[in-house]
Parts: C-alpha cells; structure tokens; sequence
C-alpha cells in the first residue's frame, strides 16, 4: 500500500514511514520471528523501491532508520508480551488445578443415590469462591456437605480448603455427623488461633493482630451435612446455621423443617449439642441443598428469587417424576433470568433415591 501511495502521489509527499505501522499491528498477530519477518520485508521493499525509482534521499535513509528501530523495539516487546502470556497460562492452569483439587466434579450416582449440582462463583474468573461442597461414600452412608464460609477473598478459599479437606477425612472417621461437624469446629479454631503466614509481597502487610481479629471475625461457616443410609431411603441431616433444604414429591414442594444451630466454627458457643433430623425419601423424591446465592438473586424490582415456588411450578404438573439433572439445568437457567446479575456465589445439589430396577452404577472416586 505505502509502494502504491507513493506512486499515486506527487513525489514530494513519502508515504515510507507508514511501513513502521504494520510491524506494530504485526506483534498482535505474529510471533517475534514474524514480527522481525514484517519489518524486514518493508525494509527490502522501501529500498527496493527507491532504486528502482533511482532516488534514495535523505527521507528514505531516515524512514529505513525508523523502519528498523521500531522492528527491533516490536520484536523485544512481542518477546516479553508472549512471555507475560505463557506465565499466565501456567499461573491460570496451576489455579484451576488447586480449584478442581477441592470442588471435585459430582459424580452421577453413587450406590443407590443419584445426583447433580452447579456451582457458579461470584467472580467470572474464578473456578471458586465461598461455597464449598463435598460428596464421600463412607462406611456409614454417603455423607455430603454443602456450605457458605463467611468472608471473601483469599482468607475465604484458605476456609474452604480448611473445611472439605477437615470434612472428608472426618466423614471416613467418625460414626456420628455432630462428631463430623466437630472436628470441623476444631479444624477452623485452629485457623482462628493460627492464621497462616501472609504471602510474600511488596505492599505493606496488615499488622498481625489485625488481621488475626478480621480472621476470627470471619473463620466460621453456615452448612448443611447430609448422610444417607446404603439404600438412600433414609437421610440425617444436620443443619448448622444453612438454608432449609426444599425436598420435590409428586405435586408438593416442601422446605424440610430441621433443629438449627450455630454455624461450624462457633462451637464455643453452643449451649447444647446440635441434633440431627431424620427424612424419608421415596422413589421419585428430589433432596434439594443450595447456598443463599440461589435465595438472595434478586429482580430487577428487588424481590428475592422464590424457590420453593418456582420449583413447584416447574415440577408440580408432571406426570413422570423429574430427574436432579432436570431440576439443576431448570434452576440455573431461571436464577440467571431472574436475577440478570448475581453477586453471590451460588450452589445447587440435588439428590434423589434411585428406583428399583435401576442399573448399579458405584464411583467410589467421589470427593
């Protein structure tokens, strides 16, 4: 084009240094071979052209200077922006992977309990945020946790991490779902009474007493623990501080009522143990837990996300029973309609006792 340009207009206008353009537009398209390729080319052309011209003046020596300053300068920047790039590849896929590590897929079924869920964190470029869930086949039952830590940021994952890691070792261990829950309280006293070291940086770091305050301020968690029993007809639920679990029958959607307690991580101020309640699932019943990410969604009048309504209207006029599947793909699309924008993470699991008949399917590999 520049060739052209300056064929097409009088000679004392020089259309050269436009060729120092396309090396910069080169880096965003080619590596630094191309980009040194590009401004080699436009070099060669401009000088070809002027002799051929049999002209080379001191705009076309000051052009073919330009021309290969700003090659070499395109090419040093296109070496540091693919560096940058490949360090934050690897910095991307080293996060997804410690993410994945603690929020594991769900399996579709474990024994006689099938399930779905979704998990959507506040932060699009997040994998997770502060809810946590945790599905393990145990000797005991398949045992499930799902919470909201309070807090966000860092010291919410190192929460999150804190209470599934606590929780799938404690389901293996004890017979009991308090004791389960226990052992979590003592895992985040821990972490309240220890806060771990702040990571290295430049910035000034927060005293350590007030950061410790702001860690004991936020170390606890709302969460619900489930344990099924082999068949999954019967369920235990231990609801610390969650939102009420919404089961789905045959034309009825209920909220379970359960015994309230403290969140994990305020056991020292319990003034008596927690108690479980026991639900009876039927074939075709669907066991709904969810954070109040799925709650709170609000409109945009500011009315709050109605659940036990909107499921009711959704399933209550079938025929056939509906699946977890079904009720997990019907619930993430109609909070995203309702809500537009969610500032919250949010979580849904739902469970459902297989039908006889059904095929066997274990995946013992369960988080």
């Amino acid at each position: 084009m520049t060739t052209v340009l300056d064929h097409a207009t009088p000679p004392r206008y020089f259309f050269g240094s436009l060729l120092s353009a396309s090396v910069v537009l080169a880096i965003f398209a080619y590596p630094p071979l191309g980009v040194a390729a590009t401004g080699a080319t436009g070099c060669l052309l401009l000088a070809v052209t002027q002799q051929v011209e049999d002209y080379i003046g001191p705009m076309t020596i000051v052009a073919l200077i330009v021309l290969g300053s700003v090659t070499v300068l395109s090419v040093v920047l296109c070496v540091v922006l693919q560096r940058g790039e490949s360090r934050f590849r690897r910095v991307v896929a080293v996060a997804e992977a410690a993410q994945l590590a603690l929020l594991r897929p769900l399996p579709d079924r474990i024994g006689s309990l099938r399930m779905a869920g979704f998990y959507r964190a506040a932060d699009d470029e997040a994998l997770i945020g502060g809810d946590l869930y945790s599905v393990r086949p145990t000797p005991f039952g398949t045992r499930v946790i799902v919470g909201d830590v309070k807090g966000k940021g860092i010291n919410a994952t190192q929460t999150v991490a804190t209470v599934i890691s606590t929780f799938q070792e404690a389901a293996l261990l004890h017979p009991t779902l308090p004791q389960v829950a226990d052992r979590i309280d003592v895992a985040l006293q821990l972490d309240r009474d220890n806060p771990p070291p702040e990571p290295v940086s430049d910035t000034p770091a927060e005293p350590t007493a007030a950061r410790a305050e702001g860690l004991a301020d936020e170390l606890f968690t709302t969460a619900v623990l489930l344990e099924f029993s082999p068949d999954a007809r019967t369920v235990r639920i231990l609801d610390r501080g969650h939102q009420p679990l919404v089961v789905i029958r045959p034309r009825a959607t209920s909220v379970v009522e359960t015994e309230h307690s403290l969140p994990l991580g305020m056991a020292d101020l319990l003034t008596e143990p927690p108690g479980t309640t026991t639900c009876l699932l039927e074939p075709g019943d669907i066991l709904l837990a969810y954070s109040d990410g799925v709650t709170e969604a609000r409109d945009s009048t500011g009315t709050f996300y109605p659940l036990p309504e909107r499921l009711q209207r959704h399933c209550g006029d079938r025929t056939q029973p509906v699946s977890p599947s079904d009720v997990i793909s019907f619930l993430q699309e109609d909070v995203t309609r309702w809500a537009h924008t969610l500032d919250d993470d949010v979580i849904a699991i739902a469970f459902q006792r297989v039908r006889h008949g059904d095929p066997q399917i274990l995946t013992p590999t369960a988080s």
